[in-house]
């Protein structure tokens, strides 16, 4: 399958949705989200996006609903951020590479159905922080069974740089 936008990619996973538009021109990435819903009908999709600026708070917000080819929205990308004085570079925190390593060396990436990231800031130049995991909850939803789990990474005063909850497919 294949993502139109302009441009061709590879469908979808977290790692694919996520190269496809998580930067905002004028803003630092603190927070993103990304669901997946129905699996899509037809070989390619279309990206829709929405953007909110609160020029008072100095964020700002964006959506990219991912369509199939009838019309269903398949996926969807929230990522919020805030605006630097004198512009920004769409920078994405460098732990947000790190978080979605240690999704895919934990999950099958096919399993992932949703994940939530917040940064609070990693100085450049410092260790990788240390990612730590825990089953919030199992239930089943109308089709599968998941489990919702949180990572936490911590820098080595232990203080929380970054989170995720990530919900996956859970193993009958």
């Amino acid at each position: 399958m294949t993502i139109t936008n302009g441009d061709v990619r590879p469908l979808p996973t977290v790692l694919s949705l996520w190269g496809t538009g998580p930067r905002l021109d004028d803003a630092r990435v603190d927070e993103v989200d990304i669901v997946f819903f129905a699996p899509p009908a037809g070989d390619t999709l279309g990206c829709r996006a929405r953007e909110h600026r609160d020029e008072e708070s100095g964020r700002v917000d964006r959506t990219l609903g991912y369509v199939d080819e009838v019309g269903r929205v398949v996926a969807e990308v929230f990522v919020s951020g805030s605006v630097h004085p004198g512009g920004g570079r769409g920078e994405v925190d460098p732990l947000a590479g790190e978080l979605l390593h240690s999704v895919a060396e934990r999950f099958d990436l096919a399993d992932v159905r949703r994940i939530r990231m917040r940064f609070r800031g990693h100085p450049a130049g410092v260790a990788s922080p240390s990612w730590s995991a825990t089953v919030l909850q199992q239930y089943r939803t109308d089709h599968e069974r998941v489990e919702d789990v949180a990572l936490v990474g911590t820098d080595s005063s232990g203080s929380v740089v970054a989170r995720a909850w990530v919900t996956v497919a859970a193993d009958s």
